[in-house]
């Protein structure tokens, strides 16, 4: 299986991805960046969104998310994946776009990595549908320092099993997308 880029200096290009991934549909990464690029918040300029930012990509399978940012304009990229298969595909796609200087790829669980990694102003959260809690993932990130106050949180979710995250983020832009539910959101301050 293989992805595309959809947008920027890397359109086009084929990513690999590992058979243990879910990697986001073309359409719905289309749209989610499509929204991402068209906030109209106090916060974020639409235009050129993803210029100057770093980007976590967390549960990054293929780094499909985390790469098409790179793409866009973002400056650096962290990509953290449990799976040795995903962490391979990982670096052969990012050394196939000559893109290693901006990234970082971390193997771990990301509840129990212990890095310092300095804080994103974009952070995806598409774990394994089901099987990782998101507001721990959110409560995690938190107390590793890893989320600033402005820190968009880039939720995916199965449109049958969506969280309740009111407690911890602000929802901005909220959306269905075929079977895949999509927040825009920043950290609620505990």
């Amino acid at each position: 299986m293989s992805v595309k880029i959809i947008s920027g200096r890397f359109r086009g290009s084929v990513l690999t991805v590992p058979e243990s991934a879910r990697p986001t549909l073309l359409r719905s990464r289309q749209s989610l960046f499509d929204m991402l690029i068209t906030m109209d918040t106090s916060i974020y300029a639409p235009q050129r969104f993803f210029e100057n930012k770093t980007v976590l990509d967390c549960f990054a399978g293929s780094g499909a998310l985390g790469i098409e940012a790179l793409s866009r304009g973002a400056e650096f990229a962290y990509f953290i994946d449990m799976s040795q298969k995903a962490i391979n595909a990982v670096y052969r796609n990012i050394q196939k776009l000559k893109i290693e200087d901006q990234c970082k790829v971390i193997r771990g669980d990301i509840f129990k990595i212990k890095k310092n990694l300095q804080p994103s102003d974009v952070i995806f959260i598409d774990p394994p549908y089901g099987k990782i809690s998101i507001a721990k993932t959110i409560k995690c990130l938190y107390e590793k320092n890893w989320i600033k106050k402005e820190t968009l949180i880039v939720i995916e979710e199965d449109i049958s099993h969506i969280e309740d995250l009111s407690s911890l983020i602000n929802t901005l832009v909220e959306r269905k997308l075929g079977h895949s539910f999509f927040r825009l959101a920043t950290f609620k301050k505990q």
